[in-house]
């Protein structure tokens, strides 16, 4: 607290004893140092950690713990997700898929939820669509949506994602769609 020795009424104000006391409690029960601390780990998304995204995952509605399908599936080229691969390089579907889940890191956890708000803020027009996957998957390759003029659009990644990114992209709902549009996923491939 600024200029305590206003606080002290002035019949006390010549005591040594108890200003030396005030100013040892003012000293000690400062709370500049928390309130600092508290808006880096908690309040500034840049910065916050733990604790602090958890909140933040909690405000924009997305979890830190996703469930991962760790195995791909024998599928065709008319399939919309990023799970099928084809004849002689994935088992057939048992009716159960492998799954673990998985805590994403700060880093992680904080960029899905940037991604979750500028979703939840979105128009679901293609350029807000592709600053959202733009977001999500910085620095890792290009990633777009595509109309496909028929009512549907598909997510186009330029790189492979990982079993962690797929869950996010097929799983978390962090990648919208605009109502009444189908959606498919799809990894560009070369020539």
């Amino acid at each position: 607290m600024r200029d305590i020795e206003r606080t002290i009424l002035s019949q006390y104000a010549n005591s040594p004893s108890l200003c030396a006391m005030i100013a040892g409690w003012n000293l000690a029960l400062d709370p500049t140092s928390l309130l600092d601390r508290w808006y880096d780990l908690v309040w500034n998304m840049r910065t916050a950690q733990g604790f602090g995204l958890d909140v933040w995952g909690r405000i924009v509605g997305v979890s830190r713990v996703l469930s991962i399908s760790s195995e791909t599936y024998l599928g065709f080229a008319e399939a919309n997700d990023l799970t099928e691969d084809g004849f002689s390089t994935a088992p057939w579907y048992t009716g159960r898929a492998t799954t673990t889940n998985f805590a994403l890191a700060d880093e992680g956890y904080r960029q899905l939820i940037y991604a979750k708000a500028l979703a939840n803020i979105a128009d679901c027009s293609v350029l807000s669509l592709n600053l959202i996957a733009m977001t999500l998957f910085a620095g890792q390759g290009d990633v777009w949506v595509r109309d496909n003029g028929d009512m549907t659009m598909t997510y186009i990644f330029d790189f492979v994602p990982t079993d962690v990114q797929i869950s996010i992209i097929q799983n978390s709902g962090v990648l919208p769609r605009p109502a009444g549009v189908g959606v498919s996923y799809a990894i560009r491939s070369e020539g």
